[in-house]
């Protein structure tokens, strides 16, 4: 007999072991591969679109236009290139369609089907919007009174993500579309707006630029790139996906690392005398531990082909899912071979560590101690004389006959409770946002309306405040400064320490306290986004908001901190809807619709978390039939005697597969902390970059669903390994020598 053929003997023996262990070795390099994969699929989309159209660092409105004169002397002087954007909205087929002049210099429409723009009669639509309202190249479009004709499809790298406003939670591309059309043809409509979209060749130089044109232009609102959604929003999914599955993936590894240590473990104690023979008929050390690594080897090698053949699938469907949030483009699927190679060689290096470590412990003994074979458990003696039910006495020596066994079940269960926890208590903190957060996100309001430009008078009625972003050195979250009247009824301000706010003082929200790391009575500093100018405030104390990311205060700070009047406003919070002209404002929102926005925004995250909770579901499934089995041949000869003496089948079933009742309750609770743990862990990573404080508690409801979820899995597996039951050969049993 060769080792050789050993191992292969070995394989139908150890087959749920080997199914267990290649299957989560399976589901980690899938994972892994497969977030990177979408991940550098979204990145290196869109760095080659941003890079073809020229896409802009910034774009800002200035209170007096820009002459092209002016243009080309701030490029020459601030190493810069800026270019007149034009637009102006109108309606098509009842939905809101964005017109802009065709462009030159940066922002430049890519073309995905027909022709640019030949003719001052041709327009080019964006390809989500045209394809909703089944719109073909050759089509006709009335719009300003003429009639254009389509001559192509293209994508607005600037709208890569279609938000009508940057206040929208969502996009929407089926009922908010872009159009381009020629400079002259938008010349001869008349009636555009403009802003100016910026590219700083020489970074260094953007503080300076940006001053210049506050000072000489007025600049009236200023967005960088990285905080505007409609740019960056797609690469932001795939590092939050990326983030995430990283964190899954290694606790997957986990338990197959514990699985192959207890199994390994277990195997060479059971075949210590074989172990023996071969060390006395000359077999080195190195060489037993070679071929029992082997035992580790298998599930990592099938466990990587079978988690490489998934992954490429499993980018793939990501892949569409969220390119489906965003505007139309072409891609091609990216595979990370720098992590796929890692994703491949981490388990071998995993497992075969973990073997070595077990099996320079377990090899240690000398040739007799071995040759005589492992000495006999004492655990039969455990509780002799106790009264308790002969079921409950048999469960207890079962699981401290192998302790080794035991802990892997309880690792296995702690892990998959862990998975699904998570996810119940973050749908637990999706329904806390829409129910008692959303409500605040107009800070007790119903109807929002901004302004283009700061207005002095107020015939609109309701409640009329400054609203400013603002950005902190080194961080790429903003935040708003909010300026109000004292007796502004329409502000929740309900603040931490309990005391009535004083307006002459200044209040930050919870939301942006935590993204900030500010507390009550620490100083604040922060810079205009516009002017660059910076101020430093003393926060009064924390108000309770955990969806706005504010700083409050009354209307005559803010003023000072603008350079402007009190007696204007940019804002209007009201609790009806208000009639004020179209022209005038940037921005028009109602409670309703950032509820539905929300909705939406967390329908991709959801995806993910029933991802999350079949996986934990496998864990439990996988490692508990697996453990039941070997509970079942490690007490054959007891199953065996108990058929002797006439136990039914049922009776038997019973008394065999219930052991592991005892641990899994315990397993459950231990993940528990770890699911909330985890839950928070991950709210708070993505806050700064979502603005959103999320409250991770798991109600009763949410730990009776998971305790559910658990429970059924495993009693699932109790019916899968019960079958291994009637694989029990009594006689063989009985006729096996044992020392």
């Amino acid at each position: 007999m060769t080792l050789r053929k050993k191992i292969l003997r070995s394989i139908p023996k150890n087959l749920s072991f080997y199914i267990t262990a290649s299957l989560l070795t399976a589901l980690t390099v899938m994972m892994w591969v497969g977030a990177f994969s979408v991940s550098m699929t979204i990145a290196d989309t869109y760095a080659d679109v941003f890079e073809s159209s020229v896409i802009e660092d910034g774009n800002f409105t200035a209170s007096s236009s820009i002459s092209e004169t002016d243009i080309r002397k701030l490029e020459e002087d601030f190493g810069v290139i800026l270019e007149e954007q034009r637009f102006r909205n109108t309606e098509l087929s009842g939905s809101t369609l964005r017109v802009f002049a065709d462009t030159e210099k940066l922002d430049k429409s890519i073309m995905l089907e027909g022709s640019g723009l030949r003719a001052d009669t041709d327009i080019l639509l964006t390809y989500d919007f045209a394809k909703a309202h089944s719109i073909g190249i050759g089509d006709s479009v009335e719009l300003f009174g003429q009639t254009f004709t389509v001559s192509g499809l293209c994508n607005k790298p600037d709208y890569s993500a279609m938000y009508a406003e940057l206040t929208d939670n969502f996009p929407d591309s089926s009922n908010f579309g872009i159009a381009v059309i020629t400079k002259k043809a938008a010349e001869n409509i008349g009636g555009f707006s403009s802003f100016y979209s910026v590219k700083y060749l020489d970074e260094s130089r953007e503080n300076d630029f940006r001053a210049f044109v506050y000072n000489n232009y007025g600049t009236l609102q200023y967005i960088t790139s990285v905080s505007n959604p409609r740019i960056t929003m797609m690469t932001g999914s795939g590092k939050e996906l990326e983030a995430e599955f990283s964190v899954y993936s290694p606790m997957i590894m986990l338990v197959a690392v514990i699985v192959i240590a207890m199994v390994l473990s277990r195997t060479v104690k059971r075949e210590g005398k074989t172990i023996g023979t071969l060390m006395a008929l000359g077999y080195r050390k190195s060489e037993l531990t070679r071929y029992y690594m082997t035992y580790a080897l298998i599930p990592a090698i099938a466990g990587d082909t079978l988690g490489l053949a998934l992954a490429f699938p499993f980018s793939r469907l990501f892949c569409f899912y969220f390119f489906s949030f965003a505007e139309h483009i072409e891609y091609t699927v990216k595979m990370p071979f720098a992590i796929l190679a890692l994703a491949l060689l981490i388990p071998l290096a995993a497992y075969s560590l973990t073997a070595f470590i077990v099996l320079s412990r377990t090899l240690g003994s000398d040739v007799v101690p071995l040759l005589k074979g492992t000495k006999k458990s004492r655990i039969s003696h455990l509780l002799m004389g106790s009264d308790m039910k002969l079921t409950l006495l048999y469960n207890i020596r079962a699981i401290a006959s192998n302790i080794a066994r035991s802990l892997t079940l309880l690792v296995g269960i702690a892990v998959a409770a862990m998975a699904v926890i998570m996810a119940g208590v973050y749908q637990n903190a999706y329904d806390d946002v829409l129910d008692n957060k959303v409500p605040k996100a107009m800070m007790g309001g119903k109807y929002e309306y901004g302004f283009k430009d700061f207005q002095s008078e107020n015939p609109y009625g309701d409640y009329a405040i400054l609203d400013v972003s603002f950005g902190v050195e080194g961080r790429d979250s903003l935040f708003n400064l909010i300026g109000c009247d004292d007796d502004c009824e329409i502000t929740d301000m309900e603040t931490l320490s309990g005391a009535e706010p004083d307006y002459s003082g200044y209040y930050m929200t919870t939301a942006a306290a935590q993204i900030f790391g500010i507390r009550a009575g620490d100083s604040f500093t922060f810079y205009n986004l516009v002017s660059m100018e910076r101020t430093t405030v003393t926060i009064s104390d924390i108000v309770k908001n955990d969806i706005l990311s504010l700083v409050i205060t009354n209307k005559k700070n803010a003023a000072d901190i603008l350079g402007r009047s009190e007696n204007e406003f940019n804002n209007i919070i009201s609790y009806t809807p208000l009639e004020i002209p179209d022209e005038l404002l940037i921005k028009s929102a109602s409670l309703d619709d950032y509820r539905k926005s929300v909705e939406n925004t967390f329908r991709a995250a959801k995806v993910v978390l029933n991802i999350v909770k079949v996986i934990g579901m496998m864990i439990c499934l996988l490692v508990s039939v697996m453990l039941a089995g070997m509970l079942i041949e490690e007490n054959r000869r007891s199953i065996s005697m108990l058929e002797v003496l006439g136990w039914r089948g049922g009776e038997i079933r019973r008394l065999a597969l219930t052991s592991n009742h005892l641990i899994v309750p315990v397993g459950f609770l231990l993940g528990v902390p770890l699911g909330i743990g985890l839950a928070k862990a991950i709210a708070a990573a993505s806050a700064e970059s979502n603005g959103m404080i999320m409250t991770m508690v798991l109600t009763p409801t949410a730990f009776l669903v998971s305790l559910l979820i658990v429970t059924a899995s495993y009693a699932l597996s109790l019916l899968l390994a019960g079958r291994k039951l009637h694989k029990v050969d009594m006689v063989e049993c009985l006729k096996e020598n044992r020392e």
